[in-house]
């Protein structure tokens, strides 16, 4: 029996292949974001054993300071009785440059994430290490992850060779050779970091204290007895305090907070993509009631209707899951090419796929109990009874038709407010140089030693390149964002100004008009100021000189602007300083030039000298972002696919409600123009309901977007204006109005006799 319903529901499903392949798609979208933005806002985090008990010191007046070196061994000293062992580990993660030697004496760089830790810190965390348990010993030892592994020595065993490291890592110390003494497993929270140094090789790095609650002693209790090691601080007595991690401070909850409004905006697509395909399968159940009701009348039971109603989602539900898989791995396909430095160990996959598959059967568990309701509406019909009522309103549908679009209003309003908000605060920036000349220019970072080792042939290769015609060495590493620092006012008041530091040739580089004598790039103690700045210092009765951080920087021209200084009211000008440091050299190809053939010879010329190991970074000007400004964009990018996930779920959804709606009403429309009724008429049974629906969700979605808009963009004028809207009510009427003007307009003119006839 159960065979025969497999079969009757993949049949009655191929009959509406369209739909249904809709709504296992719309479910399957949803499935997806779901995962990825779980993964990115929990980090696929794992819950460490005796959770209750864990501890983290911490200086008494100030939460978010740290350990010094001294402080923390004068406390593992004074209290390892009573405490037990400590985890240290140091904040900060850094990258730097090491060469690796692996067993066949064979030399490859590496850019490494590093961090200190000490012997302790891999039990805490649970960390497991691959080759027994050898720890570090010795401030000359080093452990590897995993991951780091696999890339530098691929299926070699590491344990032995040799890492050595810039003199950044140890600035007052003449040992930079490391020996490879373990590996340490991936660790699903922090699998970026690569090498695991001894704490002590970084004196002067802040360290964070971590361990257990000892037995028998309260919290309070153990307050009592760090108070028994205080320190002198700036005149002041301080003394460590301990907190449990299980308990929540203010960060902490913020943190919490904003994971759970994500998690909720991923819940909303995969919901959208849930109620779309419920409403399809319980929409095709009521079109075929009468089917249902013959079948009663011919001895089928609950029972049989029910497997009947079960099979038909079981076959979609698995269809959806099986194309979610495929989309995750497109996903992570796409995230190799468009992520930089995107990897994630094994671990994570594995997590990812079973997270999608508890998904799977949860919703399949959900979609029984739901499928339960339309069976029960249908226990009582009879023939007779289905013959005589009216149709069913669809109610349930309707409800969630509203749900959907409200959902879609608030993700594309976000969406619109968020890109608003944008151009208001960096949006406005000033340019000397049209969008051609811009992409016209490439910016070749120096970011490792080998670069340095070799930046004068490199610069003479690139220079005798044809379309070269001019350059610019730049101290910061990026053109199109810029540092503040505070300018301290006559009134005292403080304000902000950008900075950036480089060659002064970078006015006539870039065509910024400047008024000002151009001094070489080791003119130290002068600065320019913008136009801007110097009305701020003209009204402060400041001229030649300028004071920042109790030092004086004598004033020697004005320019317009910095290249895309923004001039949204944060700042009161800008300052450019004349420096020799090299970070960055810009080159300006001639016109007409094919800026991604110049790009390929530019890599092709770093990488002559430059390993692949070591990663080169060539861009355009218009790619330059710093990271703020690049994860602003991100999150632009996120709002926008979710956008788009969202309208695509309405629209698909919309689409297959009036495409159902019109197929199972279409006797009734025959007979409604038999008794005369015009297209009008008809277009209005249908209008109406769609329009009652979007106007509801639009009432209760739009107050809801304005207040959460104002909540995280508060200080943005445009979130307060009207007029958007505006745009956005009439922008999702005119969705509506493209996906349901055709179907209607179809059943707008039918044949009332053919369809009298087909029936």
């Amino acid at each position: 029996m159960i065979i025969h319903y497999l079969k009757i529901s993949l049949r009655n499903l191929w009959k509406y292949k369209t739909h249904s392949l809709i709504s296992a798609l719309c479910l399957a979208v949803g499935i997806v974001c779901y995962i990825l933005v779980s993964m990115y806002s929990q980090k696929m985090e794992v819950d460490l054993p005796d959770m209750e008990r864990r501890i983290r010191l911490e200086y008494s007046q100030d939460r978010n300071s740290f350990f010094s070196m001294q402080d923390a061994q004068l406390l593992e000293d004074k209290l390892s009785h009573e405490l037990g062992k400590l985890s240290f580990s140091q904040f900060f993660h850094k990258s730097i440059e090491a060469e690796i030697i692996n067993n066949e004496q064979h030399n490859f760089p590496f850019i490494i994430n590093f961090m200190g830790v000490n012997d302790y810190y891999f039990s805490y965390y649970n960390r497991k290490l691959l080759y027994g348990s050898r720890l570090i010993q010795a401030p000359d030892e080093v452990i590897l992850s995993q991951n780091f592994v696999r890339k530098a020595y691929g299926d070699k065993n590491p344990i032995g060779t040799i890492i050595f490291t810039e003199s950044s890592l140890q600035p007052d110390s003449a040992m930079q050779s490391f020996r490879v003494v373990n590996v340490v497993e991936n660790d699903l929270l922090e699998f970026q970091t690569d090498c695991y140094f001894s704490y002590e090789v970084m004196p002067d790095q802040p360290i964070a204290i971590n361990g257990y609650l000892p037995p028998q002693m309260n919290l309070e209790a153990l307050n009592q007895l760090l108070r028994s090691v205080p320190w002198e601080r700036n005149g002041e007595t301080i003394y460590p305090e301990a907190r449990l991690l299980s308990q929540k401070d203010a960060v902490s909850m913020k943190s919490l907070l904003i994971n759970m409004l994500i998690m909720f905006i991923a819940s909303l697509i995969l919901i959208s993509g849930l109620i779309n395909f419920l409403k399809f399968i319980i929409q095709m159940f009521y079109n075929r009631q009468r089917e249902i009701a013959l079948r009663k009348c011919m001895g089928a039971s609950v029972k049989g209707l029910y497997l009947l109603l079960f099979f038909e989602v079981f076959w979609m539900m698995s269809f959806a899951f099986l194309i979610s898989l495929v989309l995750m791995e497109l996903s992570m396909s796409a995230m190799q090419i468009y992520i930089p430095n995107w990897g994630i160990p094994d671990a994570i996959l594995f997590a990812i796929y079973l997270l999608q598959f508890k998904i799977y059967i949860v919703l399949l568990a959900i979609c029984m109990l739901i499928i339960w309701f339309p069976i029960r509406r249908l226990r009582m019909t009879s023939i007779i009874s289905q013959v005589n009522r009216n149709r069913n309103k669809h109610i349930f549908r309707s409800v969630m038709m509203w749900l959907q679009l409200s959902i879609s209003i608030f993700f594309i309003g976000g969406t619109f407010v968020i890109n608003l908000g944008w151009y208001e605060a960096f949006g406005r920036t000033y340019s000397a140089l049209t969008s051609q000349e811009e992409k016209e220019i490439i910016i070749v970072k120096i970011n490792t030693q080998r670069m340095r080792q070799h930046l004068n042939s490199i610069l003479a290769d690139i220079r005798a390149l044809p379309e070269v015609t001019d350059e610019l060495k730049m101290e910061d590493n990026t053109m199109m964002s810029h540092y503040m620092q505070t300018y301290t006012k006559a009134d005292r008041s403080e304000a902000y100004v950008s900075v950036i530091k480089g060659d002064p040739h970078y006015f006539k580089f870039l065509n910024i008009p400047m008024s000002g004598k151009v001094v070489d790039a080791d003119a130290s103690g002068t600065i320019y100021v913008s136009e801007d700045f110097r009305r701020q210092l003209d009204k402060d009765s400041i001229q030649d000189m300028v004071e920042f951080y109790g030092q004086s920087y004598r004033i020697i021209g004005t320019f317009k602007a910095l290249h895309k200084e923004s001039s949204n009211g944060h700042t009161i000008g800008s300052v450019f300083y004349p420096s020799n440091q090299l970070n960055a050299i810009c080159f300006k190809m001639a016109p007409g030039t094919d800026i991604k053939l110049a790009i390929r010879r530019i890599n092709e010329i770093c990488r002559h000298y430059v390993p692949v190991t070591l990663p080169v970074e060539i861009k355009k000007l218009p790619d330059d972002k710093q990271d703020f400004m690049r994860s602003i964009q991100m999150m632009q990018g996120a709002m926008m696919i979710l956008a788009i996930v969202s309208i695509l779920l309405v629209v698909l959804s919309i689409y297959s409600a009036i495409s159902m709606d019109t197929i199972s009403r279409q006797k009734e429309m025959a007979i409604r123009k038999i008794n005369g009724a015009t297209p009008t008429t008809i277009a209005t049974v249908f209008g109406k309901a769609y329009l009652t629906i979007f106007l509801l969700a639009f009432a209760v979605a739009y107050p809801l977007l304005r207040l959460a808009m104002m909540a995280i963009i508060d200080n943005m004028k445009v979130v307060s204006e009207w007029w958007w809207g505006v745009v956005l009510f009439f922008s999702v009427a005119f969705m509506i109005f493209l996906t349901t003007a055709y179907k209607i307009y179809r059943i707008m003119h039918i044949n009332p006799a053919e369809i009298i006839k087909n029936e």
